[in-house]
């Protein structure tokens, strides 16, 4: 009986130290060989359309230098995976396509291009997987970068959406076009200085998970928060003759 027992003490703690689940990393998924033939399918349908448009493909590394990150997207820089130093370059997992094309373009001295880019991106943020919302997922970049008439890109890049979404057949939709100077005017008009546009904007971008009623809710105090407001009163007469800080349409904080 003794002898019986010496194997099992000595294979229990193996065993506990073994004894963990299976699972994917927070805010990642796998996809089964059917989602894989959809997401395919829905690829070409896209690199199809780009490619009608006389776009070529790029392709840049997972990682890049932390410092050619760091900086670029304000107070959502803390959302970076910034790799562990293995005794060499201080690297960081991509937050999306659009810097590592500018370091792309800066570095091939490229001044001229019509380019796409379909690809993984990361972000450490708080996953809500049943609203689509991952730390790894995909984006899809069509970029036209150089000198050209005033609105022909523009036009271009709508033109490739409609082709897209009629093409997959995802029923009736609506495009919405949007100018940053829009934005840079409403926020110099509201007395935002250049200093805090990054985190205004991330602000803005947090209006539609804020429950706005007639009395100040612990999002709404986090909102007013960003914005260094000294209160949360809440102003419905709209953006004409409010100076204060705007945070959105038809609402303010003063």
């Amino acid at each position: 009986m003794v002898k019986l027992l010496q194997p099992k003490t000595q294979v229990g703690p193996e065993e506990k130290k073994n004894n963990f689940v299976l699972k994917t990393p927070k805010g990642t998924r796998d996809y089964s060989p059917k989602q894989m033939v959809i997401r395919e399918k829905i690829f070409n349908t896209i690199i199809s359309c780009f490619k009608r448009h006389g776009a070529e493909v790029i392709d840049t590394p997972v990682f890049e230098l932390k410092e050619t990150l760091t900086g670029k997207y304000g107070e959502d820089s803390k959302l970076i995976y910034d790799l562990k130093d293995q005794g060499g370059e201080l690297l960081s997992l991509r937050y999306d396509l659009t810097v590592p094309f500018a370091r792309y373009l800066a570095m091939n001295k490229i001044t001229n291009i019509k380019r796409y880019h379909i690809a993984r991106a990361y972000r450490r943020d708080n996953p809500a997987m049943t609203r689509g919302r991952y730390r790894e997922f995909y984006q899809c970049d069509f970029d036209i970068a150089g000198q050209f008439d005033p609105m022909i890109p523009d036009a271009e890049c709508l033109k490739i959406m409609h082709e897209i979404l009629s093409t997959l057949q995802l029923g009736d939709f609506l495009i919405k076009v949007n100018d940053r100077r829009i934005l840079n005017g409403v926020f110099a008009e509201c007395g935002i200085p250049d200093s805090l546009f990054h985190s205004t904007c991330s602000t803005l971008d947090k209006l539609n998970k804020v429950m706005l009623c007639g009395f100040p809710s612990p999002g709404w105090q986090a909102l007013t928060a960003d914005l260094h407001c000294p209160s949360s009163q809440l102003c419905t007469r709209g953006w004409e003759g409010c100076g204060m800080a705007a945070v959105g349409e038809g609402i303010c904080v003063r």
